[in-house]
């Protein structure tokens, strides 16, 4: 309540619950927990139950066709609606009704069952390429016009005797975007860990910040919530995963995650065009030339 009293923009808060709660977790044997706030958001939270069967073909969207620029489809699956998501909203001063950002936090699995790489999720160094991969296409060229900083922060957390890929991506104007946007690009970023679950599967939990200006407080609030919620993430491989994780050190013993990375020096589109429908484009139509998805072998 205190913390309301004297928030501002260059003070923003979150509401502080009395208590915090634990999700647990069942991915097909796979025990996964995390305790965070009660949702604060304008809608209530969306529920998506407490057991996954990670084999079930119908929970992942799978990527069938070739990319904007005619790359050849990755056949990767994400599961379409998550495991989980939970939404706090930040506050300035008090006579302000409107919120001033928001956090997500998110998680989903991915499913590389269907890629033809052969690639194994518990050998270290084939996981960060994949990771790298998928980076492309969600905060890459491969995504579209927005243009991001990323790998950010890279490094390896271990929390509770699992290891965890730690990696941040940030946004950035674009050389031909306007200096005055709505957007605050310099308070707008994603924090991500995964781990693998199974040889061909692999968990992703996020949090999106969409804050607010001065950014250095924005930022700081946003991260004090993410660094209070990571050392509660909990995971205990199933007896299946643990056999294939103990396979994959015997094939790959010196297998290792880089313990940093430099930003990928993707080039993004030069700019972008509204569609011709009579011609048979799509409604946007994205040009000049960007760097190709990462290469997998």
């Amino acid at each position: 309540m205190f913390n309301r009293l004297f928030a501002s923009r260059k003070r923003p808060c979150f509401k502080q619950p009395r208590q915090w709660d634990t999700l647990n977790l069942d991915l097909s044997g796979c025990e996964f927990s995390i305790t965070l706030p009660p949702q604060d958001y304008e809608f209530p939270e969306e529920k998506y139950g407490k057991q996954f069967n990670l084999f079930q073909a119908n929970l992942y969207r799978y990527s069938e066709k070739p990319d904007r620029n005619g790359y050849p489809p990755t056949f990767k699956g994400v599961s379409d609606s998550g495991i989980l998501k939970r939404k706090w909203q930040t506050y300035g001063s008090i006579w302000r009704s409107r919120h001033l950002g928001t956090l997500q936090c998110s998680a989903v699995v991915c499913d590389i069952s269907r890629m033809e790489t052969n690639f194994d999720c518990f050998n270290p160094e084939q996981l960060e390429r994949l990771l790298l991969h998928s980076l492309y296409y969600s905060r890459g060229p491969g995504f579209g016009l927005n243009e991001h900083t990323t790998p950010v922060n890279w490094q390896i957390k271990t929390l509770h005797d699992v290891d965890w890929v730690y990696y941040e991506s940030w946004s950035r104007k674009a050389d031909w975007e306007p200096t005055n946007t709505p957007f605050n690009d310099e308070s707008r970023f994603t924090a991500w860990l995964a781990t693998p679950l199974f040889k061909d599967k692999y968990l992703l939990v996020s949090f999106s910040s969409i804050g607010s200006l001065p950014a250095e407080p924005s930022n700081a609030l946003m991260f004090s919530r993410i660094n209070a919620i990571i050392p509660s993430l909990k995971l205990k491989l199933s007896p299946e995963s643990t056999q294939q994780k103990a396979s994959a050190r015997q094939r790959n013993p010196g297998a290792r995650y880089s313990t940093q990375r430099d930003p990928e020096n993707w080039r993004y589109y030069g700019s972008y065009r509204q569609g011709d429908f009579m011609a048979g484009e799509d409604s946007l139509v994205f040009e000049g030339e960007c760097s190709p998805p990462p290469k997998l072998y």
